[in-house]
């Protein structure tokens, strides 16, 4: 019987970085944060909620954007197959099905980037107490992430999408602003999308707005295996 409680989504996204300040405010030009100074670095916001954290890169720790996962007992890192790695925290989700639908600059969808699917789902869906159907994680019927079995920058791992109004705009504004485009593709459930490096290297996607998180998958009728 599983014990722990069920990851219903983001608590936020945690960039880790050489140079917070440069991430910061690629991003902040990018999707329009609002970031206020912590001790450790920075948080941003769209209106009232936390999108993102940004600190600096502790000794021994890669440069990447690490999903937060919220509904923990205590805080901390997970790491599964494949060396991805994730944060869990307390609190409830902030960016998921059960929360408002994403704004331009939010969190809008996550997904792993798996080389064996069995050994990454057995890992997640135990950990957070998901279930998982047609390279869907669920809770109560509501997708929280997607699966694929590709790389993407070269590696494994989590990617976070992040909600923008105009695909193009956007994916030109990365170059703009000193980023690099990894890849430009169609999504099956979101769309058109941009996989891009900030300039200190932290990978991360951009995906068109939709009413909801994930697109199709994220209603109360919706079900992983509708897929």
């Amino acid at each position: 019987m599983r014990l722990n409680p069920a990851a219903r989504g983001l608590r936020r996204a945690e960039l880790i970085t050489a140079d917070p300040l440069a991430s910061m405010t690629f991003h902040e030009a990018l999707l329009g944060w609002m970031p206020m100074q912590t001790g450790a670095g920075f948080d941003c916001w769209i209106g009232n909620r936390r999108c993102a954290s940004v600190r600096g890169r502790k000794a021994g720790e890669a440069t990447e954007l690490r999903v937060v996962f919220a509904g923990g007992q205590h805080d901390g890192s997970l790491t599964g197959p494949d060396d991805a790695s994730a944060g869990m925290t307390r609190g409830r989700a902030q960016h998921g099905p059960w929360a408002p639908g994403p704004r331009p600059g939010e969190p809008c969808w996550v997904e792993l980037f798996a080389a064996e699917a069995e050994r990454a789902d057995g890992f997640w869906t135990e950990t957070l107490n998901w279930t998982v159907s047609d390279a869907v994680y669920a809770v109560g019927g509501r997708a929280v992430a997607g699966r694929t079995g590709r790389q993407v920058d070269g590696r494994w791992g989590w990617l976070c999408y992040f909600a923008v109004e105009d695909i193009d705009v956007a994916g030109n504004r990365v170059i703009e602003l000193g980023g690099t485009v990894v890849d430009w593709a169609r999504h099956p459930l979101l769309g058109d999308t941009v996989v891009f490096r900030d300039p200190v290297g932290v990978v991360s996607a951009l995906a068109g707005t939709g009413e909801r998180w994930g697109g199709q998958h994220s209603g109360e009728d919706s079900s992983p295996s509708t897929r």
